[in-house]
């Protein structure tokens, strides 16, 4: 309705002009700028906004059917604004009632802009024409059509030397020589700003812009409010119309039909109209949205942007808060408006607005809970005041303090209502959005608004959101909603009122430690730690043992949340102050009984062996215990019988913590496995570090004997504290003078070796030798002459054995069991030896190559001499090779090598059908090994190193094949061995199992180092479904490695695979086709083999390897049968193979179908037969296969991801926008739409149903828990020791 004298306006907003960041910078803010216009600078979204002002009585409806759009082009430079007028009614108008228009003329600035004004007069740009008395017309003119009009001057400075145009765009040619330099040619801008532009400035200029617009708010609030309106609309991205009429109190309910959203076929135009009291407003765009909007903008401008809005939202609340904020009207518009644009479907309008109400609340919380304690301040002041009751001036300061008192009184309950009201329509509705980025924000905001007004928000009926919302299938959505409730739980005060919440919410809270992500579970898992710090008793002994075990995790930060959990429950310290006067125990001692806690901890939680895992969880948490080297130390070296003397169980376990601790010292890294969080292990300070090092090999070194000279008769215990020299820093030895203490160790050391024969221990003594004995270091002039010393003294041992033992071979006579214990007690000691020294210089590989020659040539020989002569001669081997590596020797001496080279491989080889079992798994390890090295020494020719390379010939390749078939993939370690959960009691068999993986990857790196033909994996293929649990990883890393190197050599194994497991079908059980085989028999196996294998291929370059396999599989698949057969069916025995390639057509793109379809067509023979019935007949199955596609079928729809897509899956198509009131637009409404209630929401009180619990999730989809993440876990069903105390 329009009233009279009062225009209708529509405006193209001055910022359509290109101007750059860096000239709207150099313009002032707050009054007219002035500046330098460049087409360089980055273009902000535009709209033509069409506002149609009305008075306060009578006027006339315009309809929005017939919108008036301005074309404003966001390519083309805009100087100004350009303003048109339609007079409302007939007759003449007075000078105030009549619209001027201000007409801006493209040229570059050689034109001149008029300015035309009322019947009084006015100037045009040049300055002539009668002066205007009164308020700047500019004013006036902002004042009557609701919009800054952009005066704008356009001028030029001295041209080049052919001349230059006046502001009238007459040329005038200057005289003279001309200047050497021509001068730039400037245009000076008079403009000013939108909102939206002085929001795109930088941070500088938001204050300047907010408090702008409060003071044209003061002078016309209906202009403000239309301004601000405006800037919102715009922020979310719409460049179309926005129409305003008057709203009517007298429309009543008629006017909620109006508000609606939906697409016009006419004009191809979107509108959605809703209420912002006192206007109706209609936004319309064009069909297709562009997905950019100003707030989720790549690049650091927008990004700075987004801040800048939000900023923007949060200083209107903050500079009107003590002034127009509760007049009632300015809030009240703006929550009209916020709703109805947070209930659009459109998204970038739903995102925008709800970002700002967001925001709005926030920043209404932080003014409310500051004018909350001035209220308390001034309170307590007028209190105490009243007390003191002082003479004189007392009168005066309580009625300063009774008028500051009630200045506060009223003030919160306003906002309190403003917060309530724009809470209830735009949190509730958008909380449960569609989209996860608006539930991210509402959760996250919620979270601020508790922190900053507990008063109104730490309460059970907002506190409920944030449980609901833990079952979100989002996972920002959870870690807003743990982030929100750990900063709750930090304050003592505010986690005290959060005991019911937690008593609903406990189970779900506990069940997120195991959460699909792992940045979840860290912060659950400290969350759970603050719980436990404030209530007494919360968790039950069964939840501690269930919160334990994650210090066991393989995600760092989340064990070392669960570390600090175990320190404040476990190893917390004693009080201060004794009973009855009793001094506290000092540190020491506490560090005794909480090292002894943690052993116990350790031996009665029936979790995984891994002391590694358990030292990283508590490094950061408990460091004055893992790094306190002497109190762990001390607790070894006590004596038996002592005060703090342990057990040797517990010695074990803490001698395994001490070494764990010992190499995260040195190496500075967490154990293998164990993944870092995104941030990254924090850098300690290098001069730190080394000074810590320092110290802990200084204290080693003096302890380390004593330490090996107590446990030398355990080999469990002296075997780890073997490995302690090599994270120690040896230079101690010669800087502090501790040469003493390295004459000590290497007499353990040699002591060890002639007490010993176990091979852990002698392995562990060699590297303890080969550490002392490295080149450079402080303990090599002491160690290397000791090394050699006991070598000599195991090889003058040896000699005399072997001479007598073959001695008494040849004669038929056999030693007793005492020499020959002690010919392989040697012998183990000097191939431990072997492996870290070179011991060429006492020519071992002669006698060694003298036992395996006389093996096969004379008889047998006991299998743990051959097992030793072949580890020996296998060193031995591997020096001569490092040798040739470093020094190239002469023609002679290379082909000698490789004559001893093959000499061995022949060894290994009779070796493998070897009746031990140990020996025969001991020559395919090192026959694996050999030939890698050798396949890589350099390539095949007569000269130099490539003497030395050496491929194994098929036969040797169908020897190891066989191998690994029939002592790897065991028949009865199939798939029912996999679901199997070994214990400790176990131990042997899976010391066994990891033998067989050992030898099946050492056959699985041949083949990915091309050493073997790749044919040969399709043997192991063909395990992959069979021992999935027992090797599955190593084939599936096999494939992947074998992809990499060659992809079409890699399907055509797979191929070769699945072509071996049909043949050996068919030849199994023939050539039936029985539909009940095809669906769970043995063929069924294949086809899933067949689906597993499709999978591997990849995504994006998989189609040259699906074609290859389909072309090889349907000559396969048809090919006739060697011998002639009458029946069809046995004329093509292949024909079923259909069925297994079929699943490898989706590995086809689907614009290639149609040509393997044809393909198909024309590789059928001729009298092909026809059997089965649907998807059993082979032909018609694989068809089928290719003619699928991965487009929906027409009338198909896609299935919902959650309960509220069914519903608004209408919203993402651009043109069946649904028609109906804005109040339909609810998630409420949404979720009883997709769960088919029959009643509707709004029922009378007497249907009412009674009130539910505040915490009640029952309206939560079950799928939005699933695929959350895991489900709640039942921690009654877990074990507990006894002696667990809550």
């Amino acid at each position: 309705m329009v009233s009279p004298g009062r225009p209708v306006v529509r405006t193209a907003p001055s910022h359509a002009s290109k101007l750059s960041r860096t000239e709207l910078r150099h313009r002032s803010l707050g009054t007219r700028k002035t500046g330098k216009l460049s087409p360089d600078g980055p273009s902000f979204p535009g709209f033509a906004v069409d506002l149609v002002s009305h008075g306060r009585c009578r006027g006339q409806t315009v309809p929005p059917s017939e919108p008036r759009i301005l074309a404003a082009s966001r390519t083309q430079s805009v100087l100004g604004t350009s303003l048109a007028t339609q007079p409302s009614h007939e007759g003449p108008l007075s000078g105030r009632e009549r619209v001027n228009a201000v007409a801006v003329c493209g040229g570059g600035g050689r034109d001149a802009v008029s300015v035309q004004e009322g019947p009084s007069g006015g100037r045009d740009a040049r300055g002539r024409g009668p002066r205007r008395r009164g308020r700047p017309s500019c004013r006036r003119l902002r004042n009557q059509a609701g919009q800054f009009i952009s005066m704008v001057t356009l001028f030029e400075t001295q041209g080049a030397a052919s001349g230059g145009l006046s502001a009238s765009g007459q040329g005038n040619h200057r005289r003279g020589r001309p200047p050497r330099k021509p001068r730039k040619r400037r245009v000076a801008v008079t403009t000013e700003l939108t909102l939206f532009e002085m929001v795109a400035l930088g941070r500088s200029s938001v204050q300047t812009a907010v408090e702008e617009w409060v003071q044209s708010y003061k002078e016309d609030r209906e202009l403000a409010l239309l301004d601000l309106i405006s800037f919102f609309v715009q922020c979310c991205g719409c460049e179309g119309v926005v129409t305003a009429e008057l709203y009517q109190s007298n429309q009543g309910k008629s006017v909620v039909h109006k508000m609606t959203e939906k697409f016009d076929q006419e004009t191809g135009l979107y509108y959605k109209k809703f209420l912002a009291y006192p206007w109706i407003l209609t936004i319309m765009w064009p069909e297709k949205l562009n997905d950019f909007y100003p707030i989720v903008g790549p690049g650091p401008f927008w990004k700075r942007f987004r801040v800048n809005f939000c900023e923007f939202t949060e200083l209107l609340v903050h500079l009107t808060h003590s002034s127009v904020l509760c007049d009632g009207h300015l809030m009240d518009t703006v929550i009209c408006m916020l709703s109805g644009l947070t209930n659009s479907a459109v998204y970038s309008l739903r995102h925008t607005s709800s970002l700002a109400a967001m925001k709005l609340l926030t920043a209404l919380a932080s003014v409310n809970q500051g004018i909350c304690t001035g209220r308390r301040t001034a309170q307590r002041l007028y209190e105490i005041e009243s007390i003191t009751k002082l003479k004189g001036r007392h009168k005066y300061y309580m009625e300063l303090l009774d008028q500051r008192r009630h200045q506060f009184q009223n003030k919160p309950m306003a906002i309190d209502n403003i917060i309530c009201a724009l809470f209830k329509r735009t949190f509730v509705p958008r909380y449960r959005d569609v989209s996860s980025d608006i539930r991210v924000i509402c959760m996250g905001e919620l979270g601020c608004w508790i922190r900053l007004y507990p008063d109104m928000f730490l309460d059970n009926n907002y506190l409920k959101y944030i449980g609901w919302m833990l079952y979100d299938k989002d996972a920002n959505v959870r870690m807003k909603c743990i982030l929100a409730l750990k900063a709750l739980y930090e304050k003592r005060e505010s986690a005290m009122k959060l005991g019911l919440f937690f008593h609903k919410f406990k189970k779900r809270i506990l069940s997120m430690t195991q959460d699909q992500q792992p940045e979840i579970t860290s912060e659950c898992m400290q969350l759970l730690r603050l719980i436990s710090e404030h209530y007494v008793g919360v968790f039950s002994a069964m939840e501690y043992v269930f919160l334990f075990q994650f210090v066991y995790a393989a995600y760092r930060p989340m064990a070392t949340a669960a570390g600090e959990l175990i320190c404040r429950r476990l190893l917390a310290p004693p009080p201060h102050e004794g009973f009855f006067g009793q001094e506290p125990p000092d540190e020491f001692d506490r560090n005794l009984q909480n090292m002894k806690t943690l052993i116990d901890f350790y031996l009665q939680g029936e979790f995984h062996r891994h002391v590694p895992y358990l030292v990283d969880g508590l490094w950061e948490a408990a460091p004055t215990l893992v790094r306190n080297w002497e109190c762990m130390t001390a607790l070894l070296l006590e004596p038996r019988g002592g005060r703090q003397a342990l057990t040797s169980q517990q010695e074990r376990v803490l001698i395994e913590i001490l070494v764990a601790a010992v190499r995260q010292a040195a190496e500075g890294r967490p154990p293998a496995g164990r993944r870092l969080g995104k941030k990254g292990a924090r850098e300690v300070d290098g001069t730190r570090r080394w000074r810590e090092h320092a110290n802990m090999s200084r204290h080693f070194v003096k302890v380390l004997p004593q330490l090996l000279s107590k446990f030398a008769a355990d080999k469990e215990k002296v075997t780890p504290l073997l490995q302690i020299p090599q994270y120690c820093n040896l230079d101690v030895y010669d800087m502090d003078g501790l040469g003493s203490y390295l004459d000590a160790a290497l007499l353990e050391l040699d002591c060890l070796v002639q007490r010993h024969s176990d091979v852990a221990v002698l392995e562990a003594c060699a590297r303890a030798y080969g550490t002392y004995c490295d080149e450079g270091g402080s303990a090599h002039g002491q160690a290397a002459p000791a090394c050699s010393r006991l070598v000599d003294m195991l090889v003058d041992v040896l000699t005399p054995l072997l001479d007598v033992f073959i001695q008494h071979e040849k004669q038929g006579l056999f030693l007793g069991h005492g020499e020959m214990g002690r010919i392989c007690s040697t012998l183990r000691r000097l191939a431990a030896f072997y492996s870290t020294h070179d011991l060429s210089g006492w020519n071992l590989y002669e006698k060694m190559d003298s036992l395996l020659t006389f093996r096969r040539h004379q008889g047998s020989l006991p299998t743990e001499v051959v097992h030793c002569a072949l580890q020996c001669t296998y060193y031995a081997l591997l020096w001569q090779i490092v040798a040739a590596t470093d020094r190239l020797p002469s023609q002679e001496a290379l082909l000698d090598l490789r004559k001893r080279l093959l000499k061995f491989c022949l060894a290994c080889r009779v070796y493998l059908s070897h009746q031990s079992k140990v020996l025969s798994e001991k020559a395919f390890i090192l026959l694996c090994d050999l030939l890698l090295i050798l396949s890589h020494q350099g390539p095949e020719e007569d000269t130099g190193l490539g003497l030395l390379f050496f491929v194994p010939d098929h036969v040797l390749q169908c020897k190891l094949l066989t191998f690994v078939r029939e002592h790897v993939f065991l028949e009865d370690a199939g798939a029912a061995g996999g679901r199997r959960v070994y214990r400790e009691e176990d131990a042997d068999e899976l010391h066994e199992l990891f033998h067989r993986r050992n030898m099946l990857a050492v056959f699985c790196k041949l083949i990915v180092c091309n050493v073997l033909e790749m044919s040969a994996a399709a043997a192991v293929y063909q395990f992959y479904l069979k021992h999935y649990h027992h090797f599955g990883d190593i084939i599936k890393e096999t494939m992947t490695r074998t992809r990499q190197n060659d992809r079409l050599r890699n399907a055509l194994s797979l191929l070769l695979c699945l072509q071996q497991l049909f043949q050996k079908h068919v030849d199994t059980y023939g050539l039936g086709s029985d539909p009940i085989e095809f669906i769970c028999g043995p063929f069924y196996s294949i086809r899933l083999l067949a689906r597993r294998f499709a999978l591997t291929l990849g995504f994006d370059s998989a189609r040259d390897a699906a074609h290859l396999i389909h072309r090889r599989g349907l000559a396969f698949a048809f090919s006739e049968s060697p011998v002639p057969e009458e029946e069809a069916r046995q004329r093509f025995p292949n024909l079923s193979f259909l069925l297994v390639l079929a699943e490898f057509s989706c590995k086809i793109p689907p614009a290639e179908r149609a040509a393997a379809l044809a393909h198909f067509q024309d590789s059928i023979p001729e009298g092909v037969p026809v059997f089965g019935e649907g998807d059993m007949n082979p032909m018609l199955a694989y068809r089928k296969s290719l003619m699928r596609t991965d487009y929906m079928a027409q009338g198909e729809e896609e299935p919902a991801a959650n309960p509220f897509d069914a519903i608004c899956k209408d919203s993402k198509r651009p043109q069946e926008l649904p028609a109906g009131t804005c109040s339909t637009w609810t998630p409420d409404a949404l979720a009883s739409c997709a769960a088919g209630d029959r009643e509707p929401r709004s029922c009378s009180s007497k249907e009412r149903k009674p009130k539910r619990d505040i915490f009640d999730v029952d309206f939560l989809s079950s799928e939005d828990s699933e695929n959350s993440s895991n489900e709640d876990v039942d921690v009654e069903g877990i074990s507990i020791q006894e002696g667990a105390s809550d």
